[in-house]
């Protein structure tokens, strides 16, 4: 795993980014379905969609997507590139989303998790979401945008 040694920072989606970005979004217990074409363009007309990509230098990391519903709760994607899992960027993607969220004001966060996927499940546990229940194979995690005691 390398660690790229630029600053750490978020940039909006573009169309450029998809074809890295998407088998990232294909494994166990992400959603999008292989072959699919129309998701780059989906997020950037949908004004609700705030995607963002964390880069260093000219390497990408992750994406972050905030679905932002009119109820002040946004759905939340958090998405490390493979080689870059379990260093740090999920974390610092996930302290950006909060700044963002705050920005366009949000009160709350909710991920919805593969039950079968440990390593996302403690992620996002261990910044403060809860558990607050299941559909089908995923649980549906919450929390506040300015949770106390909390990251």
């Amino acid at each position: 795993m390398s660690q790229p040694t630029a600053t750490f920072q978020l940039r909006p989606f573009a169309l450029s980014d998809a074809d890295s970005v998407a088998p990232w979004l294909t494994g166990p217990g992400l959603s999008l379905p292989l072959g699919s074409t129309a998701w780059p363009e989906r997020i950037l007309r949908d004004q609700r969609i705030l995607a963002l990509v964390g880069w260093a230098g000219d390497e990408r990391l992750g994406l972050l997507r905030l679905d932002c519903g009119p109820d002040g709760v946004a759905d939340v994607t958090i998405v490390v590139s493979p080689e870059h899992r379990r260093s740090g960027f999920g974390r610092r993607m996930f302290h950006l989303a909060l700044s963002q969220a705050e920005d366009v004001g949000m009160h709350s966060l909710v991920a919805y998790v593969d039950l079968c996927n440990s390593p996302a499940l403690a992620f996002f546990e261990s910044v403060g979401f809860e558990g607050r229940g299941v559909s089908a194979d995923r649980l549906r995690m919450e929390r506040g945008v300015h949770a106390p005691g909390s990251p």
